[in-house]
This record gives C-alpha cells, structure tokens and sequence, in this order.
C-alpha cells in the first residue's frame, strides 16, 4: 500500500527464522505505524505454527503474539507489495529474484543489509532525503536504496557464510541459538537504520 513501507522476511519453512524476524523487528519499531512486516517461506510449511524452539527463543528476546504465526509461501503478490525484502541465505535472495526480478535492488539477505546499513551514515541518508520532507514512507524507500548504494563501501566478506542465518530446523536447541544470536543484532540494525532514516537533517 501506499501509505506503508511493508517488510518481508524470507526463510525457507517461515516457521523458525523470518517468523522470529518478523515479530521481533514488528516489537522494535511498533511506534512507528507506517511500517508493516511479514515473512514469508521459499518452499513454506503451509499453515504451520512456529517452531516451538524458535518461539521460546524469540520470546526470550521480547517477542510476542508468536502463537498466532502461520506459515505461507511467497507469492508474487506478496513480493510486489515489498518495500524491502531480507532474506535468510543468499539462496534464498537467488529465489525472490528470480520470482520477480522488479524486487533485485530490495532485496538482501538480513546479514548483509545489516552489513551495509552499518556504514550508510547519516550524512549519507541526510542527502539522500534532502528533498524529502514529511512523508515517512518515501522516507524509508529512499532508505532503502542508500543502503544498496554503500555496497561500494564495504569490502567483500571472506566467507559469503557470514551474510547468512543458519538454518536451525531439525537442529538441537544450541543450534537455534547459535541461529538467533546471528539473527538478532542484524534485526537491530535494521530498526536502527528505520529510525536514522526518520530522524537524520542534513547538516
């Protein structure tokens, strides 16, 4: 919609990772009403609840509401309404892209959004929004395409691993938290870079 700036989280199942994405960025940013988050599965677990492990995990970092996730696979709909999709492996990025080719330059994986919102700064962003004024979502589109724009800021990672959730499905309990404890700073640093992007002026 016009009036939102929608985010899609993208894991496989979207029973363990995007659903923990999803809610614990919706918790972080939930004074901000234009924002609306989703996630989403590549090959989803249709109509399945989340992970009962993922659940007391994300609830351990504040999540909520977690009962009522169920999960669906995405569709070109649900890509078309995105403003910005985070994906959990770059595999996972190959697959929305080649769903829809219109979502390439918003589309990353968590950790490397979170790698390039790192060094957007905010004179950078303040920039960029020079000639935006009060509308919050063109604010965050404009956001956006920033952060794609410091890819020529960063060097490239030495193990392409490091831009990755790992997938904890099927994995004992260490290895879902070994998943969140990637997860989550990379969740931070996307809300961070929502507010920069709301408040930053040029100076």
């Amino acid at each position: 919609m016009q009036n939102e700036f929608s985010i899609l989280m993208v894991c496989t199942g979207n029973i363990c990772r995007s659903p923990m994405a999803e809610n614990l960025l919706a918790k972080m940013v939930q004074d901000i009403s234009e924002v609306r988050i989703m996630s989403a599965g590549t090959h989803a677990m249709v109509g399945e609840p989340m992970f009962p492990i993922s659940q007391q995990i994300a609830q351990s970092y504040g999540a909520e509401d977690l009962e009522s996730h169920r999960a669906r696979q995405v569709t070109d709909e649900l890509l078309k309404a995105s403003d910005l999709v985070l994906t959990m492996t770059r595999e996972q990025r190959r697959f929305v892209v080649e769903s829809n080719p219109h979502v390439t330059r918003r589309a990353f994986t968590l950790r490397e959004f979170s790698r390039l919102a790192s060094v957007t700064t905010d004179e950078m962003l303040a920039a960029d929004l020079e000639t935006i004024k009060d509308f919050n979502v063109d604010k965050l589109r404009t956001a956006v395409q920033s952060v794609s724009l410091s890819r020529s800021q960063v060097s490239p990672v030495s193990e392409p691993a490091e831009l990755e959730v790992i997938d904890p499905y099927g994995q004992p309990a260490a290895v879902h938290q070994d998943s969140a404890e990637q997860l989550v700073p990379a969740i931070e640093s996307v809300a961070d870079l929502i507010r920069r992007a709301l408040i930053v002026t040029k100076t």
